[in-house]
């Protein structure tokens, strides 16, 4: 066990090896967070006179960049790895993990900590376990954040990576009123860690003693046995716990093997002393997680730097520039009236107020001897030089930060579609790797969460699983029943067999993803109409508003009626369903008459090419509908009228649809007795013919004797 000086030195050899990359990311909070920080502090404070404005074009930068990261959906997807791994529980995890997520409101944590990293180039939170309350011995798993990230973490020196898995240490630190410290350390010191920080270069903060809390990995050897009903269980005083219990229910040792295994332990501390013992978690990774935007290893040196930092010289050049122009306008003199006393004389007030009086008329006397109108000479003379230089700013904001004014949603060239098209693409480039940052720390947090699941849920209890779409379903985990065909018993839902892989992906939303399939499908309805009537029941339930699960699920039934799901994409219920309307009906489904009745459906879509175009108007409708909810009382209304007159369509197109396959049987029966009928004459014909030709034969017969008998004589 490390001793405390020891440690303390290590989390000072920590500060000191980042301490410059972390003043420059205070710097990056500062300048945009801070009224004189887009100021250099010479430039501030030497021009106390004068104006000092700020025109700040940074922060909607930052702005827009951290508000695509908090569209994007993050996605997590847990796949087999090995062992005994399945798909199932691959699916169970998965939902876990969402539903921890939610439960943690974890989108906000990862929005603060995106801004941040967008800002300044880092930030991150951790993942803790705590009981599910006083009275339970249940644990859960949360997310949390960590406030003044970039004053309060830091890492063992010698890891590299990026989400620093390879770190074998880290520490937290938090501030505590000496009110609570007292309270919660009553035989503390009370004496601070450093935060190593310049307390005048931050806002003003309170006094607060600040502890840390030293998370570490130790290697343990342990034994892992095998059971009979496949669980993996570790050698431990648990197992010792329910081991008779096991064995009573027929569950049996089958093999064991000693491993090194990472378990991480975390100690509080102050300046002085330890505060308290050792705590054994539920991790064998560090679970602290670190976001960084444009992360290098340079020469064994991390690097790591937001958006703003290659806008600090335009935009204080811009706030510059255009307060020296406001000034210089402002003390600019005015235009003058050159006029003779004669003039002049009696309109001396009116002279003297005439650059603050709005009045459009001036009066002057008439001098014979200088006829004509007083002439205005002079003015404001200002220096172009300053208005290029501030213009020349504001472009070079942009592309300091790899974006341009089409990614900001102007078009001041009025450029074609394409060109926008091109230019965001070419700021997506620029700003993607801050979304690569925020896949790779939610990929780990994810890691972290898999890797200490079975360690926490590691009891039959029954938890709610997240699915993507945003249901909610509940599961029984290390449910222990009864195998039918063994006799022996299993354990349903054990999250600690087999290994599990993680990713995270960005991409839209469940719900964007629905709404770009119904426009694909409507897109694409334009060449073929009748994938508007064979997909009706996915198009409704991708549009997200009340009543339209039920209404997906009536356009569904009239869809298996009319033949237009296949079997195989039928579900067992739909498949007896159809199968027992056949049996009734005396016959069995078709599947030629199925193709038939498909084709002739085709063709009456076509047909009706200007209701299908109305109904495409009112899916329109209803997606447009969806998309400005702040309005949605109004909208429930518009879309209960959409929905009844989209009903009696559809019906309507049923019941035409209906009379088209009567007309179509109708015609098959028609064709088939006049098939059997001219089968029938031509058979009486052919036996017609065979009796002729018997009859001739019989005749040429009895001619052939009378001339033989002829001869003979």
């Amino acid at each position: 066990m490390i001793e405390h000086d020891e440690m303390l030195i290590a989390l000072q050899n920590s500060q000191e090896a980042e301490s410059d990359m972390r003043n420059q990311a205070r710097s990056a909070q500062l300048f945009v967070n801070k009224r004189d920080g887009q100021w250099e502090a010479e430039f501030w404070e030497s021009n106390d006179n004068k104006p000092r404005y700020t025109f700040d074009l940074t922060s909607p930068i930052v702005d827009q960049v951290s508000g695509a990261l908090d569209m994007a959906n993050f996605a997590i997807k847990v796949s087999p790895a090995g062992g005994e791994a399945t798909e199932e529980t691959a699916d169970i995890l998965s939902g876990l993990i969402r539903n921890i997520e939610n439960l943690s409101y974890a989108t906000d944590i990862y929005s603060a900590a995106g801004r941040n990293m967008v800002t300044a180039g880092i930030d991150g939170w951790r993942v803790v376990h705590k009981y599910v309350d006083s009275d339970s011995f249940n644990q859960d798993l949360v997310i949390e954040p960590i406030h003044n990230y970039v004053d309060r973490v830091w890492f063992d020196v010698s890891s590299e990576k990026r989400d620093r898995s390879d770190a074998r240490f880290a520490f937290v630190l938090s501030g505590l009123s000496p009110k609570d410290y007292k309270k919660q350390y009553p035989n503390g010191s009370g004496q601070s860690v450093s935060e190593d920080r310049d307390a005048t270069a931050y806002f003003n903060k309170p006094d607060l003693i600040m502890v840390g809390e030293y998370y570490y990995i130790e290697q343990e050897k342990s034994d892992i046995i095998m059971m009979s009903s496949g669980q993996v269980l570790e050698d431990n005083e648990d197992f010792n716990t329910i081991k008779d219990e096991l064995e009573a229910m027929g569950v049996t040792e089958v093999k064991r093997r000693t491993r090194m295994k990472d378990t991480v332990y975390v100690r509080k501390f102050d300046a002085q002393d330890w505060l308290g013992s050792k705590q054994k978690t539920v991790f064998s990774m560090i679970p602290v997680i670190p976001t960084y935007g444009n992360f290098r290893n340079v020469e064994d040196k991390t690097l790591y730097f937001g958006v703003v930092e290659k806008l600090y010289d335009p935009q204080r050049v811009l706030n510059y520039s255009l307060s020296r122009e406001i000034e210089e306008g402002a003390l600019a003199p005015r235009a003058k009236y050159w006029m003779t006393p004669k003039q002049a004389s009696g309109h001396e007030d009116e002279l003297s107020t005439m650059n603050t009086n709005t009045d459009p008329v001036q009066f002057f006397n008439v001098d014979e001897a200088n006829p004509g109108i007083p002439q205005q000479n002079g003015g404001a003379q200002i220096n172009p030089g300053l208005s290029r230089v501030s213009e020349g700013m504001r472009t070079m904001i942009g592309q300091s930060a790899g974006l341009f004014a089409s990614n900001m949603g102007d078009n001041p060239g009025l450029q074609s579609g394409v060109a926008i098209k091109q230019l965001q693409n070419k700021g997506d480039i620029g700003t993607i790797k801050y979304f690569k940052a925020q896949e790779i720390a939610i990929a780990r947090t994810a890691k972290i969460l898999v890797d200490a699941i079975p360690s926490v849920y590691d009891t039959q209890r029954e938890v709610y699983l997240l699915n993507e779409d945003g249901s909610q379903e509940t599961q029984t985990l290390n449910q222990v029943v009864i195998d039918q065909q063994t006799g022996q018993p299993i354990t349903l839902n054990d999250l600690s067999i087999g290994s599990y892989d993680v990713v995270c992906s960005s991409g839209a939303s469940f719900q964007n993803r629905q709404q770009e399939s119904n426009a694909a499908l409507l897109e694409m309805a334009q060449i073929d109409p009748s994938l508007i009537q064979m997909s009706g029941d996915v198009m409704l339930k991708n549009v997200d508003a009340p009543g339209m699960d039920t209404l997906a699920e009536r356009k569904r039934q009239q869809l298996l009626a009319g033949g237009m799901i296949p079997a195989d994409q039928q579900t067992e219920e739909e498949q007896q369903m159809m199968a027992q309307q056949a049996q009734s009906a005396g016959q069995q489904p078709d599947a030629m008459m199925v193709a038939a009745q498909a084709e002739m459906q085709k063709a009456q879509a076509a047909n009706n090419k200007n209701s299908i175009e109305a109904e495409k108007a009112k899916l329109d409708m209803m997606i447009r509908e969806q998309q400005n909810q702040m309005q949605m009382q109004q909208q429930q209304l518009e879309l209960q009228q959409a929905q009844f007159k989209l009903q009696q369509d559809q019906e309507r197109l049923q019941l035409e649809t209906m009379a088209k396959e009567a007309e179509f049987n109708l015609k098959s029966q028609e064709l088939e007795r006049k098939i059997t009928k001219d089968q029938r004459d031509y058979a009486l014909d052919v036996a017609e013919l065979q009796q002729k030709q018997e009859t001739q034969d019989m005749e040429n017969q009895e001619t052939q004797v009378v001339i033989m008998s002829t001869s003979e004589d």
